[in-house]
């Protein structure tokens, strides 16, 4: 391995993150007070057993979760454990990277510089990204789209889960789609399942819009494909970040 990226990638911050983690012990409520690319250190007396692997879920600052997994290497009890994250995507790479710049972190900060300086060279070959947007609320729908379009996506809106459908089976052209959890004929689940079906479809990352905070039911849409969450009521930065990861899964 590189020595130099190995020890960007081990640039540690400190944070105030709240997590969920599970173990072989149950699930427990806990903070993650410093972080970096490879692992991060949870604040907690929970019963973790070293060198486990446990699952986290961890709110960042733009209050999306993120689902992570990774081994515990180390315990300083009473005050926490350390651990070592495993099997990242390049999405929860991208997003530990900006939460480690967000947070001081130099050597994060250069690699997103570089990192942008590429993405945009790409984009400006690219036609226009067309979002399939699914929401019952016309204000969310009227206030995402608005928020979307200044970012150079052109919008499709679709007002129920029954739209979305009719308009997935004529039209494969789009780039994303942000689908609200819960709406009628059809929800947002039953709209995932559809498109992973179909091989039309199957590549389009999914956003998906919703107030629910419980992260069994975070774990069960991840499962189904969802890519990352846009919680209600939602912020600007919380769009832009949305979009970010959405364009990243689409290049992965």
């Amino acid at each position: 391995m590189n020595v130099g990226i190995a020890s960007q990638k081990d640039e540690n911050v400190f944070v105030t993150l709240d997590v969920v983690w599970h173990g072989s012990a149950g699930k427990f409520d806990a903070r993650v007070g410093q972080i970096s690319m490879e692992g991060c250190f949870v604040e907690s007396m929970g019963q973790e057993v070293l060198g486990e692997t446990i699952h986290l879920n961890v709110r960042l600052p733009s209050g999306v979760w993120v689902t992570l997994l990774g081994n515990v290497s180390s315990q300083e009890y009473p005050i926490g454990f350390e651990v070592r994250f495993t099997d990242l995507t390049r999405q929860n790479e991208r997003l530990l990277m900006e939460v480690v710049a967000a947070h001081g972190g130099l050597n994060a900060q250069q690699m997103l510089r570089e990192e942008g300086a590429q993405l945009a060279e790409i984009k400006s070959q690219r036609e226009v990204p067309r979002i399939l947007i699914a929401d019952d609320d016309p204000m969310t729908l009227e206030m995402l789209k608005a928020s979307i379009e200044i970012h150079g996506y052109e919008v499709v809106c679709a007002h129920d889960g029954r739209e979305a459908f009719d308009l997935l089976k004529d039209d494969v052209g789009f780039t994303a789609m942000i689908l609200d959890m819960a709406m009628p004929h059809l929800n947002g689940l039953g709209l995932i399942q559809y498109a992973k079906t179909d091989k039309r479809l199957q590549h389009i990352p999914i956003a998906m819009v919703t107030a629910e905070e419980d992260p069994k039911v975070w774990s069960d849409s991840i499962a189904a494909g969802v890519k990352v969450f846009l919680p209600k009521p939602f912020t600007a930065p919380q769009i832009r970040m949305m979009l970010r990861m959405l364009d990243n899964a689409l290049d992965a």
